[in-house]
């Protein structure tokens, strides 16, 4: 028998699915080959607006560091530029900046707000994106092992690896702090245990919990046991769920469907094994990985659509003759 909802809970599931698709989170990669150039900015920003997104999350920050010094005001008005027209002309509601240490905040994503006093101008977000839970943290060779256990003398494991994560956090929570507006904290987490999760809650406002899956019907299983422990956190963050544009995960299925589907996908199968799991977890949106992958897909899914509207209205011309 085939399942149906109620009428007042299909009307409720509608509302509240509209709110998740209005207010997406995009993570921009490959940003040092866009900032500076007007029609590329332009580009990502019409993207952003046509697409349901009024946040964005910046990569390649330390390359850009490494051109324009982030902390110096005569030398990061390249970036400001980019952040005030972000908001005042596309209407962005956050620009967030994403670092990999307390050391890259300190010196260069919290020392640019810091530096402009305009707080249009300046970053509301820092986001911290350190992959604690992967192998290459935890081993000799590995990326996050050999540039900050190592340099900071201390053994490649998961309990080390993992404290260096929450310390960075404790540390971009008291810059947050120093800033006179207001600026989340949040993490990208894939992978956590019970323990870590209720500490890394005490010190983000959201948390970018990622489902990369090739098909959003397999999203909610996938998650299901992690989205489980965060319901059972103390001091609960506002949760954001990501989709991978990746070739690897959702990029061949976004092609032929559209952002709304996924989404509905994931929301009704949880509604329909566990439907008070959203409010226990605060979901409030979808965020998506990355920019330059979901383009190509988006741009695949819009022409197709448009030779299928082409298609159908040349026959429904001949129908009517």
């Amino acid at each position: 028998m085939k399942w149906k909802f109620p009428k007042f809970l299909v009307i409720t599931l509608f509302i509240v699915f509209k709110s998740y698709a209005s207010n997406r989170i995009l993570y921009v990669d490959q940003f040092y080959h866009i900032l500076g150039n007007e029609q590329k900015e332009n580009n990502l920003l019409d993207f952003t607006v046509q697409n349901g997104f009024d946040k964005i999350i910046l990569y390649d920050l330390h390359k850009i560091n490494r051109d324009y010094p982030l902390a110096d005001k005569t030398k990061n008005d390249i970036l400001a530029r980019f952040i005030f027209k972000a908001k005042i002309n596309y209407g962005l509601k956050e620009v967030g900046g994403s670092g990999e240490s307390a050391d890259f905040f300190i010196k260069a994503i919290h020392a640019y707000n810091m530096s402009r006093i305009n707080p249009i101008e300046r970053f509301d977000a820092y986001n911290l994106e350190y992959e604690y839970w992967k192998e290459d943290a935890n081993k000799n060779g590995g990326y996050y092992c050999e540039n900050y256990l190592k340099k900071n003398g201390q053994d490649c494991n998961r309990k080390n690896t993992f404290n260096f994560f929450l310390n960075s956090l404790a540390t971009m929570k008291a810059l947050a702090k120093e800033n006179s507006h207001k600026v989340t904290v949040e993490a990208y987490v894939g992978k956590y245990y019970k323990h870590e999760i209720q500490k890394i809650s005490k010190y983000v406002d959201r948390l970018l919990v990622h489902v990369y899956v090739r098909n959003p019907k397999s999203g909610f299983s996938f998650a299901n046991k992690r989205l489980q422990l965060l319901a059972e956190v103390k001091n609960m963050p506002k949760i954001s769920i990501i989709y991978s544009s990746e070739t690897v995960f959702m990029g061949g299925w976004l092609k032929f469907n559209s952002l709304k589907k996924g989404e509905r996908i994931f929301i009704d199968s949880i509604q329909e094994k566990d439907k008070d799991l959203l409010k226990k977890i605060n979901f409030t949106n979808f965020t998506y990985y990355n920019y330059n992958q979901l383009a190509q897909s988006v741009k695949y899914y819009n022409n197709i659509n448009g030779n299928f509207k082409k298609i159908n209205k040349n026959e429904n011309i001949l129908a009517s003759n």
